[in-house]
């Protein structure tokens, strides 16, 4: 069965992609709950779809290429789940498709085949985090297509300038999602591995992911929005600690397939005979990518199954290993279907309803539902980090992000804070004011021109524009 696909014949991708969108399609179009970062995503490009600026108008810290994503499909579908879960689709379906054709067309194997794409495909749908449009999947689609300009300027003498792509792919990487900065060492070992003048591309190199930096930065400082950008994405504290969305059991549970193909791959690697030079050093390479890889997952504040995506390029190459090794046929088949049923199990457990056994506590990732009724189709501000206000609702004034917000309303002390403040209220109030924090009472003692025309309601912590 396996064995199908050590072939590039075109009926192997044909099967590959039906394989995929039969596994991804059914729960995507019956769909997934509403999840608080695609929420989240969706306020993101709304509220830049209303002509408010990143960063200046809209406090997030989303990268700028991202947000760019996110504007662009709420101006085509608006608010869209499906949207977005099918645009993830595509992108996830791209990234293994390209990296499978660069594997091949550099002959990184002793052959050729699309058992690296299968891998990618099949644990890139083992959970439904893998579903989500984050700037995580936008960003690995840029390192992706960075791969073959960092891995080809010695196989073609003195065309160096492939690098300078190279280190702008990455560059667009990390304006999608800026740990993906740390994929600049994956790069520069790259340029130690296959460059010939190792400085002189190694400056090609920081010169291409300088570049859209540049650009960039330009763009913010001439619409006067440099230090918001500085501030709220560029030089925002990285998080090398572990807290879990999903508990650790369950975390383990979901990320026990992938570890095990990847510890079976890594020890197949010990058998290999013999190779060319530059497959060995690529293989150099994908180890480098995984250590990094793994690096990045501690990065975030808040580790889940999703974060684990940028693991599947080198989970997906040393698979191959694997699934080519001398071991007997029903053997690797065997392997074959566990995964393939490890993967619909785990996607499919609820609509199986074996969800009491095999058991994931995902509800931190979902949406709660937020019960009051009447908060539907209007304006609306949350004074906290629940973000459910917002499902029926728009939101009015720049404070998405709470932790960035507390700029303003962590310094309700400060004479500056509170102008600021004032003068993002005269732009704009809105219809409901939910305070998650209870700070309500002190905005209303420091701008009562403001904040007291909000009554109470009979809701708790619910205030309405009066006047």
């Amino acid at each position: 069965m396996i064995s199908y696909f050590r072939s590039i014949l075109p009926s192997r991708l044909v099967l590959l992609v039906l394989l995929f969108l039969a596994i991804r399609l059914p729960l995507v179009l019956l769909g997934i709950p509403a999840t608080v970062s695609e929420l989240l995503y969706m306020l993101v490009g709304e509220r830049m779809g209303d002509g408010f600026a990143m960063y200046r108008e809209i406090y997030d810290s989303t990268a700028p290429l991202s947000a760019f994503f996110y504007w662009t499909i709420d101006v085509v579908a608006g608010r869209s789940y499906l949207t977005y879960r099918l645009t993830a689709t595509f992108l996830l379906l791209l990234q293994a498709i390209l990296f499978n054709v660069t594997l091949n067309r550099h002959q990184v194997y002793a052959g050729k085949g699309y058992i690296p794409a299968l891998l990618y495909l099949l644990l890139g749908s083992i959970t439904f985090e893998f579903d989500m449009l984050t700037p995580l999947l936008i960003g690995n689609t840029f390192l992706i297509m960075s791969l073959p300009y960092i891995i080809t300027i010695s196989r073609e003498g003195l065309d160096n300038n492939r690098l300078f792509v190279g280190g702008f792919m990455v560059g667009l990487a990390a304006l999608s999602y800026l740990p993906l900065a740390l994929f600049l060492l994956v790069a520069a070992f790259a340029v130690v591995l296959f460059a010939s003048g190792t400085f002189r591309s190694l400056l090609l190199m920081l010169c291409g992911f300088a570049f859209p930096y540049a650009v960039l930065m330009t763009y913010y400082l001439y619409s006067n929005s440099i230090a918001y950008f500085l501030e709220m994405h560029l030089l925002q504290p990285w998080h090398f600690q572990v807290s879990t969305l999903l508990p650790a059991a369950d975390l383990a549970k979901v990320m026990l397939l992938p570890g095990l193909i990847l510890l079976l791959s890594l020890i197949s690697t010990t058998s290999l005979p013999q190779r060319l030079v530059f497959q060995s050093r690529f293989q150099q390479l994908m180890t480098v990518w995984l250590m990094v890889s793994v690096a990045l997952v501690f990065t975030r504040q808040e580790i889940s199954a999703g974060t684990f995506l940028v693991t599947l390029p080198p989970i997906a190459y040393f698979s191959e290993f694997l699934f080519t090794s001398r071991q007997k046929k029903w053997i690797l088949n065997l392997y074959f279907l566990l995964v393939l049923s490890g993967v619909i199990v785990l996607r499919y457990r609820y609509a199986l309803g074996i969800d009491t056994l095999v058991q994931v506590d995902d509800s931190q990732l979902l949406l709660p539902r937020q019960q009051q009724s009447d908060l539907a189709g209007t304006s609306v501000l949350v004074l906290g980090s629940d973000y459910s206000y917002y499902e029926q609702n728009k939101l009015a004034t720049p404070y998405l992000n709470w932790e960035l917000s507390q700029r303003h309303c962590g310094r309700l002390d400060e004479y500056q804070a509170v102008y600021e403040l004032y003068q993002n209220f005269r732009k704009e109030s809105p219809a409901y004011i939910v305070d998650k924090t209870g700070l309500m009472p002190q905005l209303k003692h420091k701008l009562p021109s403001v904040f007291g025309a909000y009554e109470p309601t009979n809701a708790a912590a619910v205030y309405k524009k009066s006047r």
